[in-house]
């Protein structure tokens, strides 16, 4: 039995008659307020945002100055990438496309940061020298890194360049570098085969980091002002200083010594870090140049600094006859900072921070004399 009555139909009939009349109602009001919007839209239509008046050069200059400073690399996706700049505006994407300074730093640091991607910032960077770090896809074997081989091909316009690679890809890094001023360089294991190089091949390279790499020998040292060894064994880095005649800079993070000494005629500043605190780096070395030293454990490192350690500086001075400036020890201590400037008073300035926790940019920091106080 239909149980959909005849008064129940009435019922929606008048229902329907009812929401039609205020359907029609609510469609008079949005044809006025569609009018009423009308003018306002055209007057809006016909402003000019005061950004969008800009000379295309001088947004251009403001994008760059929206990046991390050159030669330090924006991540490839996200707020801080340049690509975000695209994503405004039409404007805005076409001024940031062909600003190629905008491209020539870029960070892969991801597993998905595919060599696709790599080779778009590539060529939007035009003929601008290069920036590069990467840092993904060390462990284990398999075929060679594809954002590797896609900047291969932009090899003479390297200019910084920090690479974390597996052993059997250090070979293909063979070739003119014009630009290269600065090489970081970690490999996954201690021993692999050198690239095919000659010092013609990098006539601007200044700095190396050399970080689980125990081979350097390949590149033009002669040429090196600044080094940074990271866990190399002590005759390795050794053989390094041997070729390394000009440093001015030399950081030896977690180097085991060597049982020969070596005279660096020209290194004004040292930074060793240790966290067992050996004596043993500072006195196989002679340093007659040397202003800086800065001399590191880890705030948790086992023992103390102590009267050997200074042993250790006073005898550094003594046979190198240098003219130190500035030292800084860090780490855990059974020293003062008193007793420490009594005992080294030809330096100018001392300093101990038994808090401190050594970072490697803060080497870097360190050459500017930060961190030790009037």
């Amino acid at each position: 039995m239909n149980e959909y009555s005849q008064s129940a139909r009435a019922a929606d009939r008048a229902r329907v008659i009812e929401l039609d009349a205020q359907i029609h109602e609510l469609q008079a009001q949005v044809r006025v307020l569609q009018l009423e919007r009308e003018p306002c839209k055209q007057r809006l239509d016909t402003y000019k945002y005061p950004v969008l008046t800009l000379p295309n050069e001088i947004t251009s200059e403001i994008f760059l100055h929206f990046l991390t400073p050159y030669p330090d690399c924006p991540p490839l996706r996200g707020l801080d990438s340049p690509t975000s700049l695209t994503h405004i505006c039409r404007k805005w994407r076409e001024i940031a496309l062909a600003t190629p300074m905008l491209w020539r730093a870029l960070s892969i640091e991801e597993p998905d940061d595919r060599a696709g991607v790599v080779q778009t910032w590539l060529d939007r960077s035009g003929s601008c020298p290069l920036s590069i770090k990467l840092e993904h896809d060390i462990p284990g074997v398999g075929s060679l890194n594809e954002s590797l081989i896609a900047m291969l091909l932009y090899r003479e316009r390297w200019q910084h360049v920090q690479l974390a690679l597996r052993a059997q890809e250090v070979v293909l890094l063979g070739g003119p570098m014009p630009l290269l001023e600065s090489l970081s360089l970690t490999v996954d294991r201690w021993y692999y085969g050198h690239p095919v190089t000659s010092a013609a091949d990098f006539p601007r390279l200044r700095s190396v980091t050399l970080d689980d790499a125990d081979h350097g020998n390949w590149l033009p040292l002669s040429q090196l002002t600044t080094l940074t060894l990271n866990e190399v064994s002590g005759t390795n880095y050794f053989a390094l200083l041997r070729g390394a005649v000009n440093l001015v800079y030399l950081c030896l993070i977690r180097c085991i010594h060597a049982e020969s000494g070596h005279t660096l005629t020209r290194l004004e500043t040292l930074v060793v870090v240790d966290r067992l605190g050996r004596r043993q780096t500072l006195d196989m070395l002679t340093l007659p140049a040397l202003l800086q030293l800065q001399w590191s454990r880890p705030s948790d490192a086992p023992g103390f600094w102590n009267q050997n350690h200074i042993d250790s500086l006073t005898s550094l001075i003594s046979r190198s006859g240098c003219k130190l400036q500035q030292i800084l020890l860090t780490g855990a201590s059974e020293l003062s900072q008193e007793s420490l400037r009594a005992a080294l008073p030809s330096v100018p300035k001392v300093a101990l921070d038994s808090e401190y926790d050594w970072y490697p940019e803060q080497s870097r920091g360190f050459k500017d004399g930060l961190g030790l106080g009037p």
